[in-house]
């Protein structure tokens, strides 16, 4: 009715307008009139906010593209689309401009008396009313958009300091460590840190100290290469310095046999420092595939029989294969390597026995080579697996190892997960027990 915020309009199935709420009888305008009141600081915030929304939506979704709304002082029905469906029977709806710039949504709906339309009725809305709808849903819209960015904003400068901040320290760490000369220096861990952060730094500790290991294993190789180096050249030396004030056919000889061991030794030397510095790496760039192991062994002891002739081989395994995920042909150099040490103590006629067993219960394949020659010293029983170490038997000429045959072989051994140990047998001969884990 009058005073309401809705306008409603009756038309006659002729077009002709029957009733309208928005005058009075004999169709003149209802005027209020109300006192201006000014507007508080807030509603003039509200306002201004409320035209940038409505500027930057128009932007997407421009008013200018709806059509006009044009009152005539006499209306009829042919003026509104909505209305001329309604009198076919079909509701519609429209959404024009005013000329104030206002928003206005009418609907028209038919009047029917069972399917015959007995006129149209059409409601409208207007005179900023949408406008202020919409200007509220704005504003709510905009301070959730506000306080979602200052939640985001807090979450971010707190993950950022929680994650940049240990992870600078970690590099200021790391930067430290790398210009500093000493050697046994070492990342710290950071105290209360049990995410991805925590484990991060775990992780780069781990990292430097094993590559702080790997630097000292390296310069410690590299000092004892060079002493092995050392003395065949020293030898060299004084017997091409010999050579010159020799005498006799038989003392030139005698030096040239020196000088022959010598650079025999230094090419034995060498060609195993070369294997030993590349087993790391072509052992970890190499697939391992499931291999029979006791035919691995089998095979080999057939092929070495021949090679050591002088003394017997003999292998005992289990009837059933006995697989193990190895680098077939860098386990086949750990027992040649095992077995030439064993042969080397054992006296001519000796034998060298194979024992392979496995252990389903532990997953494990323990292989034992048993030699009949002095045993080791209780106190060398590790020592035997350092680099160049020799522990030289009687009868055997200088130089002929280079002492890298066992330390080679543990080295592989290692790769495979397994352990390579060495101890002594009761009855006399020591035993070199292999380790492997079993193929699941």
């Amino acid at each position: 009715g009058l005073g309401s915020s809705l306008r409603a309009r009756v038309f006659q199935p002729n077009g002709s307008l029957l009733a309208d709420t928005a005058r009075r009888s004999g169709f003149q305008p209802n005027v209020d009139i109300r006192r201006h009141r000014d507007k508080s600081w807030r509603q003039n915030i509200r306002n201004n906010l409320n035209d940038m929304v409505t500027t930057a939506s128009g932007w997407f979704s421009p008013f200018d593209e709806l059509p006009s709304y044009v009152e005539r002082r006499r209306q009829r029905a042919s003026q509104y689309a909505e209305v001329i469906a309604a009198l076919s029977g079909e509701p519609r709806r429209a959404l024009r401009i005013d000329r104030d710039g206002n928003l206005m949504l009418s609907v028209a709906v038919p009047v029917q008396d069972l399917r015959l339309v007995r006129g149209a009725l059409m409601v409208s809305i207007g005179g900023g009313k949408i406008e202020q709808e919409l200007a509220n849903v704005n504003i709510v819209f905009l301070q959730l958009f506000v306080g979602v960015l200052l939640v985001t904003l807090g979450l971010s400068l707190y993950l950022a300091r929680s994650i940049t901040t240990p992870i600078s320290r970690l590099a200021a760490a790391a930067d430290k460590l790398r210009q500093s000369a000493d050697m046994s220096s070492r990342l710290q861990r950071l105290p209360h840190r049990n995410d991805e952060i925590g484990q991060l730094s775990d992780s780069l500790i781990d990292l430097t100290d094993e590559l702080q290991k790997r630097i000292q294993a390296t310069a410690a190789f590299a000092a004892d290469v060079a002493h092995e180096i050392k003395n065949p050249l020293s030898s060299l030396r004084s017997a091409t310095e010999t050579f010159s004030r020799a005498k006799t056919a038989a003392q030139k000889k005698q030096l040239l046999n020196i000088i022959l061991q010598d650079v025999q030794r230094l090419d034995r030397l060498i060609t195993d420092i070369s294997q030993a510095s590349r087993v790391d790496t072509e052992i970890i760039g190499q697939d391992r595939d499931p291999v029979d192991f006791a035919g691995l062994i089998d095979n080999f002891i057939q092929m070495r029989s021949q090679t050591h002739s002088q003394y017997q081989l003999r292998f005992d395994h289990p009837p059933m294969p006995v697989m193990v995920r190895m680098n077939q042909s860098r386990m086949v150099q750990v027992i040649d390597n095992v077995l030439s040490n064993a042969i080397s103590f054992s006296p001519k006629g000796g034998m060298v026995r194979f024992i392979l067993t496995a252990d389903a219960t532990r997953k494990r394949a323990v292989l034992d080579i048993l030699d009949d020659g002095p045993g080791i010293p209780d106190a060398k029983l590790e020592t035997v697996f350092d680099r160049f170490y020799t522990e030289r038997p009687s009868g055997e000429g200088f130089g002929e190892h280079s002492g890298l045959g066992l330390s080679i072989a543990r080295q592989i051994v290692d790769a495979h997960n397994g352990q390579l140990t060495a101890e002594n047998r009761p009855e006399g001969g020591a035993c070199f027990r292999l380790v492997l884990p079993l193929e699941s």
